[in-house]
């Protein structure tokens, strides 16, 4: 069989299914394991001794066929489009973790150094000064960051802050170059919570850049302008926008969820006292009459697929890179990527993932050099402020 996302998604599964991590678990993220039933403790058992029984075997590769098999040919598609071998082998091994789990599927990042860079992030935590939320328990530590090479301050939880100034979740390593915010960008930073990707962006796009970022969360702003403030060199660069980036503007908004976990649901157009509303970016792009916009990222909790669709006269007059988080849901693999592909700016896919669990996948984006010179004129509906 040719190499094809199907094959080597399978050859992944299988190879997987013998496997029985114990060191496979991020308490970082999800807390402490929870305590396990009799039937897990035999699994684990079982598994420790590399004992696989035929049934075991017969529904973890059922799994894994039906999590695809709604969207094989598009995850083919998605395969092919990919740019590098990385970014085919994060596919696949993402798709394999979300289907088996992390007993049977240890993600690329998980080694000894991922490990001791989150110690190190813990020391650097001052435990007297915090700021503690509801999400998830978690306290957000006032943290300095000179230790790791970057001069900032903020708030934070560990894992954050190492996922966003040591991983660089939001920049693309690959043989074909960075695709990352650089000096003198304009960025547009969607889903900013507590300000530590706009902070990231202005410290990268420095001296000149401007970074633009949205945020409507009272709770996240309040945060966030705290973290502002530890950094006013490069907070004097950073303008806050506190709507909800959608595919067209002036909508009203309920929030589901807290923290970095919010997500939007939009409703009908929205009377002037109806609270956060939303803005599409080709909107924000002509209020603030951009000359140029050079990156984009997005991380609003599935709602990318429509801010992509309310920035499109940006994407392409512009052909910013993108940096575009795509596993809120299963579908924005390919969806996202696949109406990317539909506005012709010729761009060239990449995939990056900076967790060891299911999170955090991005999709990376780069025009074609020939292409990105082009500027297309266009016209961008008036709305109201």
């Amino acid at each position: 069989m040719s190499s094809t996302f199907l094959s080597s998604y399978l050859h992944e599964v299988t190879s997987s299914l013998s496997n029985w991590y114990t060191d496979n678990y991020d308490f970082y993220r999800f807390g402490p394991q929870p305590q396990r039933s009799w039937k897990t403790l035999i699994a684990d058992y079982l598994g420790r001794r590399g004992y696989l029984l035929g049934d075991a075997y017969s529904d973890g590769v059922m799994a894994a066929v039906q999590l695809v098999e709604a969207y094989l040919a598009h995850f083919e598609w998605l395969y092919n489009q990919l740019a590098d071998d990385e970014s085919r082998e994060i596919l696949i091994k993402v798709m394999a973790f979300r289907a088996l789990g992390h007993r049977r599927v240890k993600l690329p990042l998980n080694t000894p150094t991922y490990w001791d860079e989150l110690k190190l992030m813990e020391r650097l935590a001052n435990p007297s000064d915090f700021i503690p939320l509801s999400f998830l328990n978690w306290q957000l530590y006032r943290m300095d960051l000179n230790a790791v090479g970057v001069p900032m301050q903020l708030y934070s939880t560990p894992m954050g802050a190492h996922h966003q100034f040591v991983l660089e979740q939001y920049r693309c390593r690959s043989h074909g170059g960075d695709i990352a915010a650089e000096p003198s960008d304009y960025v547009i930073d969607a889903g900013a919570c507590w300000g530590d990707t706009a902070l990231y962006f202005a410290y990268r796009s420095k001296p000149d850049g401007r970074v633009f970022s949205y945020e409507f969360i009272p709770d996240n702003l309040e945060i966030m302008r705290r973290n502002l403030a530890l950094n006013p060199d490069l907070s004097n660069r950073i303008q806050v926008i506190e709507r909800a980036a959608w595919d067209k503007s002036n909508l009203t908004i309920s929030v589901q969820g807290e923290g970095p976990g919010s997500s939007v649901c939009v409703g009908e157009t929205g009377a002037p006292d109806a609270g956060p509303l939303t803005l599409a970016i080709d909107d924000l792009v002509r209020q603030q009459n951009l000359p140029i916009v050079d990156f984009i990222k997005m991380d609003i909790e599935g709602a990318e697929l429509p801010a992509l669709r309310g920035a499109m006269q940006t994407i392409q007059r512009h052909k910013p890179k993108l940096a575009i988080s795509v596993y809120h849901r299963l579908t924005d693999f390919f969806e996202i990527p696949e109406f990317l592909d539909s506005l012709g700016c010729g761009y060239r896919y990449f995939l990056q993932h900076s967790t060891i669990h299911a999170e955090e996948t991005v999709l990376f984006a780069k025009a074609n050099p020939r292409c990105r010179g082009k500027v297309i004129p266009i016209q961008v509906a008036t709305t109201d402020s």
